[in-house]
């Protein structure tokens, strides 16, 4: 076994190397939580199962609050059967309701900052997209040539819009990239971001 052979070994068996814990620690303190679908569907089920208790209570003491029309509930669901078109309907309804939830509360949202690689488990640091944007637009007008730029962050890509009084711009296009992918390397995201680069020539 090599050296090299034998230093990836030892890596493996000490466990994850402090670059990929810092990653991990950077995810997880950055992660956008799905706060309001939860929120939602938590006091959607707290309003139901109140109404519901509240009217199991008040027929228990024989004065029902008429709420939820049990009498006329009662008799239609006694005489209809499981195959029947409109509990099949409701129980779609219901599922495709719970799939939807269930797909919430795993996708995880766009958060509001964007993790920035640090190398060190201990410390997460994170960009808002605002200032991430910023940043790169600055970086984008100081170019020659350029008037202008506009930025927008997402997920997986940057994409650069740049203005100039230039009736025709060789190479600016490439320049404006190189600007802005260098300063992307400064700042170190912990995603790497794609870079789309397009330039807005004077009018003749």
């Amino acid at each position: 076994m090599t050296t090299v052979e034998e230093a990836g070994a030892a890596e493996r068996r000490s466990g994850p190397s402090a670059e990929t814990r810092a990653r991990r620690s950077a995810i997880r303190t950055f992660r956008p939580s799905r706060s309001w679908p939860a929120l939602l569907a938590g006091l959607v089920l707290l309003a139901g199962a109140v109404l519901i208790a509240a009217e199991i209570v008040s027929t228990l003491v024989g004065s029902p609050l008429g709420i939820i029309p049990v009498g006329a509930i009662v008799p239609v669901l006694s005489g209809t059967g499981w195959n029947h078109p409109a509990v099949l309907g409701v129980s779609g309804a219901l599922v495709l309701l719970g799939l939807i939830l269930l797909v919430a509360a795993l996708i995880p949202g766009r958060g509001g900052y964007l993790p920035l690689r640090t190398g060190d488990p201990a410390l997460a640091v994170g960009l808002s997209r605002a200032g991430m944007r910023s940043a790169l637009a600055t970086a984008a007008r100081e170019v020659d040539g350029v008037e202008g730029a506009r930025v927008s962050v997402g997920r997986r890509r940057v994409r650069v819009r740049a203005n100039t009084h230039l009736r025709a711009a060789d190479g600016l296009r490439e320049a404006v990239g190189d600007a802005v992918r260098e300063r992307l390397a400064e700042l170190a995201p912990l995603r790497p971001l794609r870079i789309r680069t397009r330039i807005k020539l004077a009018k003749a």
